[in-house]
């Protein structure tokens, strides 16, 4: 890992801040990572540029730094798409404010103590939240371009999940419901037919001795069939041997 000793606010970054105490805006524009070497007997708060830009990140987040009057901005950074292996010796912010454009803000530089990050064709995929903490001292307008499509902030992604749980117990409430009503739903239906077959059977039934007492008897109401009177012993009525019926 880099270890960023020499860091600072440059004296751009000095001019733009003191705009921002004035009451104009400043606003963190990107973070950028190089490979190159500050020159020699330069410092930090010389640096108007990365000597050696490799990758430009997305500024995802700003946020108040722990300590007082600083602010954290932070991007993620990956090797997926650095074709050669580089160090990383550079890490920078840039700022604007409408007094000052585009300048770079603070700087750090690893020297010799560069982590070397390998391209993105080999095995070793890389992937680092880089946070840098500026100083921006009692300034009340400070922003960022943030980029919050590049990139699901830790955040982001914990209310995503806390989002997909919720609705995930919703849907399992939702279909044990539908499944308790399907439950029902097929008792009732077979409580529909029972209850039909019944009144089926009842409705014949009735029908039957509805004719036996009310109707004229043209035909045998009944279930029982006098194809003649084979074991009956007869003690009233008439046998009507035609229509295979006593009648009274």
């Amino acid at each position: 890992m880099s270890a960023f000793i020499k860091n600072d606010i440059t004296a751009n970054g000095l001019n733009a801040l003191a705009h921002a105490l004035l009451g104009e805006e400043l606003t963190f524009t990107k973070i950028v990572i190089g490979s190159g070497f500050m020159p020699a007997g330069a410092e930090p708060r010389d640096m108007e540029a990365v000597v050696q830009p490799v990758a430009e990140l997305d500024i995802i987040k700003l946020t108040q730094g722990a300590g007082e009057g600083t602010a954290v901005a932070g991007g993620i950074f990956t090797n997926e798409d650095i074709a050669a292996a580089f160090p990383y010796r550079e890490l920078a912010l840039y700022a604007e404010t409408s007094s000052t454009g585009e300048v770079l803000y603070c700087y750090g530089n690893a020297g010799d103590d560069a982590e070397v990050i390998p391209p993105g064709t080999s095995s070793d995929v890389i992937e680092k939240v880089v946070d840098i903490v500026a100083a921006i001292g009692g300034a009340e307008h400070v922003t960022a371009y943030i980029n919050l499509g590049a990139y699901a902030s830790v955040t982001q992604v914990e209310a995503a999940l806390a989002l997909a749980q919720s609705a995930l117990t919703k849907a399992q409430a939702a279909m044990d419901d539908a499944t308790e009503a399907v439950e029902a739903a097929d008792e009732a239906q077979a409580a529909v037919v029972t209850i039909g077959t019944a009144v089926q059977d009842n409705t014949a039934k009735i029908q039957t001795l509805w004719d036996a007492l009310f109707s004229d008897i043209t035909t045998n109401p009944f279930t029982v069939s006098f194809a003649d009177l084979s074991g009956v012993n007869m003690t009233a009525g008439i046998w009507n041997a035609t229509l295979q019926r006593v009648e009274c």
